[in-house]
Formats: C-alpha cells, sequence, structure tokens
C-alpha cells in the first residue's frame, strides 16, 4: 500500500515511517522540514515532500498528485505553541484534516488515519476516563484535535470513508522535544542520564506513560485491522507519579542523587488515568515497555547505557 505521512519527519511520525517501511508499505513523507534528520536511516527507501501543513495548497496538492491509496495525519501544532498563536494551531491541526478529507473524497482515497490526543477529553472527568468519556478539552490543542475528530466522523458518515485513529496519553521516547509534558516524560528522564543531581517538587503528580514504538505498534494495530468497532481508541501505558518514575530511572542510573519536595503545582492540563480496555480487547493491544525497559532503551538511544 502506498501511503501519505503527514508529519513525518517529526518525533512520533519518523518512527511510523520506519515501521510503515518494515510492514512493506510504500511511504510518502510530507512535512515542513527542510532537512529531515530523523528520516536519514530510511532516507533513500521514502519519498519526501517538502510543504506546509497549514498551507491549503500545499496540503491538498500532496493529497492528489501522490498516488497514496491511504492517508496518515500525524502532523499537528503542540499544546503550548498552540495556546501562543491559536490561528496557526486551528489552521494546522484542524484546517488540515478537512482539506486531506476533501482532497481524498476527490480522488477516491477511502482510508485515513488520524493521530488525536487524550487532550480531548474533559480534564475533570470521572476517571478512569472511558473511550466514551465526555470531551470538553480545556486548551486550544485539545480543542483542536477533538473538532478534528468530529471532522472525521462526519466524513465517515457523509463520504464512507475509513476514517479512524488513536488517542495517545503522555507518548515520549528518542527525539521528543516539544509538548505540554515534554517536562514531564523527556525532561525527567534526561536530568538522570545527565548524571543529577535531580531534585523533584511534584513526586505523587500522576500521567499515563506511552513509549513511542508502544504507541506506533498500537497505531499499526487498528490501521491493519480489517475494521474497528468505533473511530478512536484511547492509547495507554502506565499510569505512574513522578516518583515511581524516578525510583525507576534510579535502578537504572543507583549513582544519581534524587531528592523529593513538596507542594509544586501542577501545570498539567489533561485528565491522567484512562481507560483503554477496548484497544486492548479488540485489537489484543499490550504495552511491551514497562518504564524500566524504556528507560533503558532511552538511554542507549543517547548513547548513556
Amino acid at each position: 500500500m502506498k501511503i501519505l505521512l503527514t508529519g513525518g519527519a517529526g518525533f512520533i511520525g519518523s518512527q511510523m515511517a520506519k515501521a510503515l517501511l518494515g510492514q512493506g508499505d510504500e511511504v510518502v513523507v510530507f512535512d515542513n522540514v527542510p532537512e529531515p534528520e530523523l528520516l536519514e536511516p530510511v532516507r533513500g527507501r521514502i519519498t519526501y515532500v517538502r510543504g506546509d501543513a497549514g498551507s491549503e495548497a500545499d496540503m491538498y496538492r500532496a493529497v492528489v498528485t501522490r498516488g497514496a491509496d491511504a492517508v496518515m495525519h500525524l502532523a499537528s501544532i503542540m499544546g503550548g505553541p498552540s495556546e501562543e498563536d491559536p490561528p496557526a494551531a486551528l489552521q494546522v491541526n484542524f484546517r488540515s484534516t478537512q482539506i486531506i478529507l476533501d482532497a481524498c473524497v476527490a480522488v477516491g482515497i477511502r482510508k485515513v488515519f488520524y493521530m488525536s490526543s487524550s487532550a480531548v477529553y474533559r480534564q475533570d472527568a470521572p476517571e478512569p476516563v472511558p473511550d466514551d468519556g465526555p470531551l470538553g478539552p480545556s486548551n486550544i490543542y485539545g480543542l483542536s484535535q477533538m473538532a478534528s475528530e468530529l471532522l472525521c466522523c462526519w466524513y465517515a458518515r457523509t463520504h464512507g470513508i475509513d476514517c479512524r485513529g488513536l488517542r495517545p496519553t503522555w507518548v515520549w521516547g528518542p527525539h521528543r522535544a516539544r509538548g505540554m509534558t515534554t517536562l514531564y516524560t523527556n525532561g525527567l528522564v534526561d536530568r538522570f542520564l545527565d548524571g543529577g543531581p535531580v531534585r523533584i517538587t511534584n513526586p505523587e503528580e500522576k500521567g499515563d506513560w506511552i513509549y513511542v514504538h508502544d504507541l506506533v505498534r498500537a497505531a499499526l494495530l487498528v490501521w491493519n485491522a480489517p475494521a474497528a468497532s468505533r473511530r478512536f481508541y484511547t492509547a495507554c501505558g502506565e499510569l505512574l507519579t513522578v516518583r515511581q518514575v524516578a525510583e525507576a530511572a534510579q535502578k537504572v542510573f543507583p549513582h544519581v542523587a534524587v531528592t523529593y519536595a513538596e507542594g509544586a503545582a501542577s501545570s498539567n492540563p489533561y485528565a491522567v488515568d484512562f481507560d483503554d480496555s477496548p484497544l486492548r480487547t479488540e485489537f489484543g493491544f499490550r504495552p511491551e515497555f514497562t518504564i524500566e525497559k524504556a528507560i533503558r532503551d532511552y538511554a542507549r538511544f543517547k548513547g548513556v547505557a
């Protein structure tokens, strides 16, 4: 299958491109990066199209002229930058989705994957939040993701496009550098890799950590399935406190000194505990990376292990 992968030069997208190639697909990556360094290991095996997801002309042209059989739409502006520039976020995160779906209708593409986010749920939703839990995002990023989900559902009903996707939690791993939860995830582990000392001011704060390789595997389980019972599935890893993550990191780096304090206010605008049983039951998904295994893998990637 020939797949147009938007955002394919980024943190999640580059891993997705490699996984798609690994299962024998032909991959056309659309991104705005001048030199896609994260794709260097597979540069000769993909077609790279440089374009702006915020440009309606670029986005439409990529869909209708590249002969793709399907589209995986991962391009987005993350939480922090979305709050700083809401018009740009809505253009890239929402309007680009509409352009892609319109273009798919025009050329007869019938299959689309959309990478959404658990940010679509209400922050104060009763936890664990199920897939059909209350939507009500607290920021522009979550709002744009929710709007795109609703758009996908409308095109599925109206035009018969097979739209399906995931709502991942705190995704972390190699190459993550942006996003509101980066401070909690890569930012915390990197302090251990740097040798410390590490001072933690929010040890009891919780979040659901999913390693990027597990997320890509979950996405392909949903993507490759002949059918799906719903449009969007929450994808979880492990629900952990910051203290639990630090303790796992200390097992990998026992020489790093850690101190704990209390009282730091949370900057996380999202719900943290989710029920992803539909993904597990319907597709057999189980995370392969515990937090300790993921930290060891990440350390090897960084050349520290």
